[in-house]
């Protein structure tokens, strides 16, 4: 069974400053991050659990080569994503954020 995948506003804005700021070290590295995004929600659509849970009820899907994690929650309705950050980023102040995001 296949679930729908909605991203909230934060996370598409997320994704956008990624896609920028990739785009603008080198031409083709921005549509590169979003054909790995798409890859990994397509994933998602089919196997909601399949990424680690971070934080409950937040779950956090590594993006393949990249310092990057699309973080979601696997809802009866759907798969929300919530956020992308660098997962290098403080985890505590993360999270103070995400709970802002929570669907």
């Amino acid at each position: 069974m296949k679930h729908e995948i909605v991203w909230t506003w934060a996370a598409e804005a997320d994704l956008q400053r990624f896609y920028s700021e990739a785009e603008d070290i080198q031409d083709g590295r921005g549509v590169e991050l979003l054909t790995q995004v798409e890859t990994a929600t397509a994933l998602l659509a089919q196997f909601p659990r399949m990424a680690c849970s971070w934080r409950f009820p937040v779950r956090r899907l590594m993006i393949r080569r990249r310092k990057l994690a699309l973080f979601y929650v696997p809802e009866s309705r759907g798969i929300a994503i919530i956020g992308v950050a660098d997962i290098r980023r403080d985890p505590d102040k993360w999270w103070d954020e995400l709970l802002h995001r929570m669907p």
